[in-house]
């Protein structure tokens, strides 16, 4: 799942989404007008959740790892992974996200591990 791009993420959560919601947004009776109007509205919603999901997850990761060091705990790939996990476990029990969603965003959270490695070294 992870590729260089950052914003892979992100695009392939408003694809998702948006496909779904075209659909039943185009099979609503509706005029073109009035439909064009709530697709366009639509994307608006699905990519700024996608973004706030993300960064509240990545807050919450990043204040843990803070917390684990503070306590002066060695933090290695492994463990930011577990971390990771539970997190996003967190926010698929709350039903924040579904489930490919849930998978998407541990994907992009754990690629992000260079750089969380990257901080702490500083």
């Amino acid at each position: 799942m992870r590729s260089e791009d950052p914003m892979s993420f992100f695009k392939g959560m408003v694809f998702g989404a948006m496909a779904g919601a075209v659909a039943g947004i185009l099979l609503a009776p509706k005029s073109g007008k009035e439909t064009r109007e709530d697709i366009k509205r639509l994307a608006e919603d699905v990519e700024e959740k996608v973004v706030d999901v993300y960064a509240d997850a990545r807050k919450i990761v990043m204040r843990k790892v803070r917390d684990m060091r503070k306590a002066g705990e060695l933090i290695d790939e492994e463990k930011y992974r577990s971390l990771v996990k539970k997190v996003v476990n967190e926010f698929r029990r709350d039903s924040m996200v579904s489930e490919k969603v849930a998978e998407d965003l541990g994907e992009q959270l754990k690629g992000d591990w260079v750089m969380v490695k990257k901080q702490l070294l500083k």
